[in-house]
């Protein structure tokens, strides 16, 4: 049997957390699916305009997250644009984490594409180090997946990630804490996990450019100027142990999609975002089945000529409220929409999705009215499950509804007379009542 020395020293890692990170995961996973994209540039986005994610050749080539479709194939004309495939790549997910899971139960679903593990004291049980343990780990993932990752290893959450950012892609960075300070004197204060761009100004105006130089400060110097979420980082950075692993299993939900294809196509701005509001009240009363909230959406609009533009919009809170998204996705929507072009699918994807029990309001809304919001939606969703889909819904929703109806009665043969349509639809089942919500604002 190996001896203790041989399974590595425990002080290197007094807790040993992995964290796995995909790399360039969406579009990695659509390279795992067809191998026949392997080393060519692969965009994923295609539904928001925008792109999501990109292989390293992609990346090599000058594109990157966020970077506008239409300008792909002017920085990379042999760039291949491919859809999203929430469903694809949730799978992978779920994978990654089974994986991860037969070496801990101690596994923290943090993102579609990344998590945690905690493998501490589980060197005896494999007769490994805890580097060999994460390496391990990481070369079963290549192995039955096909993507890479990379994996950093730490005594901390924040220290892990940090060393799961330092080699990418396909990296393994073991961070021990007699060797932390080489990794952190390496590392932007920008780059850190937790740090946002207005602690990163911050930070900067005291001369602190490095993770090193904000790790080295004084505690007390710290609190002088930082938050609490900002002095947790700090401890994080020196090696204590802050942030303990949320091990719950997280719904299958990593994003929400709903999409329509009408027909005939659209040139009307009117008709083409009350598609987009059928779109967001569907995905809207899936995430509060499942109890979640969205920290962001996006939207796409696919023209006749299978043409995308879209945006990716981040909200200033969660919310499940369809009205209040539609409120933030309505100037985008000006934007996105090109008057004369017939458009023929839509499609909405909510993003960031949280436990909606868990929402913190605004500091300009008031619980009285959020709660009284919540109300009013779960009483929706009531009575459309009493009295049928789309019994009510909002003014805005209306033309994709009515929509809807014409061309389901048209495919049965159906005229327009209010009773013949009313007899033959409903046939053996119950009337269904249909009550409109108003829509605040109007798209001109």
């Amino acid at each position: 049997m190996p001896t203790e020395v041989g399974w590595g020293k425990s002080y290197y890692y007094p807790r040993a957390l992995v964290h796995v990170d995909g790399d360039g995961f969406f579009a990695a996973c659509e390279v795992a699916r067809d191998p026949r994209l392997r080393g060519k540039p692969v965009v994923t986005g295609a539904e928001r305009g925008i792109v999501s994610a990109a292989t390293y050749e992609a990346k090599a080539r000058g594109i990157s997250r966020g970077v506008r479709l239409a300008d792909v194939h002017k920085i990379c004309p042999e760039a291949i644009i491919m859809p999203s495939d929430y469903e694809l790549y949730t799978l992978y997910s779920l994978r990654m984490y089974e994986i991860m899971r037969r070496y801990t139960p101690e596994v923290e679903e943090y993102g579609i594409d990344e998590c945690f593990g905690d493998i501490t004291g589980l060197r005896r049980t494999f007769h490994m180090s805890y580097e060999e343990i994460a390496r391990k780990i990481k070369d079963d993932l290549y192995r039955e997946l096909d993507i890479t990752f990379s994996v950093g290893l730490a005594a901390t959450k924040v220290l892990a990630k940090v060393g799961s950012k330092y080699a990418k892609p396909d990296g393994f960075t073991p961070i021990r804490l007699s060797e932390k300070d080489k990794f952190l004197a390496n590392t932007l204060i920008g780059n850190i996990w937790g740090i946002g761009p207005n602690t990163t100004a911050l930070l900067n105006k005291h001369g602190i450019k490095t993770a090193l130089d904000f790790a080295n400060k004084r505690e007390e110097w710290v609190r002088s100027i930082a938050n609490k979420p900002i002095i947790e980082v700090w401890k994080e950075l020196n090696g204590v142990l802050v942030y303990e692993l949320s091990t719950e299993k997280k719904d299958d939900y990593r994003s929400i999609q709903k999409t329509r294809t009408f027909s005939p196509p659209s040139s009307s701005a009117v008709f083409v975002y009350s598609q987009l509001s059928k779109n967001v009240e569907g995905a809207c009363a899936k995430a509060r089945h499942h109890g979640l909230a969205p920290t962001g959406f996006s939207f796409f609009l696919k023209s006749q000529n299978f043409r995308y533009r879209g945006a990716e919009v981040k909200l200033a809170r969660p919310t499940n409220a369809p009205h209040e998204i539609l409120a933030a996705m309505q100037p985008h929507f000006l934007k996105v929409f090109r008057k004369g072009t017939e458009y023929r699918a839509s499609g909405v994807t909510l993003f960031g999705l949280h436990d909606a029990k868990e929402v913190q309001l605004d500091l300009f809304r008031s619980k009285e009215n959020a709660d009284g919001i919540a109300r009013i939606f779960e009483k929706v969703d009531v009575l459309n499950d009493r009295y049928g889909r789309n019994a009510i819904y909002l003014g805005s929703s209306m033309n994709a509804i009515e929509a809807g109806k014409k061309r389901a009665l048209s495919d049965r043969g159906i005229g327009s007379s209010s009773t013949k349509r009313r007899d033959a639809l409903f046939a053996g089942k119950e009337r269904q009542k249909v009550f409109a919500l108003p829509y605040l604002g109007e798209v001109t």
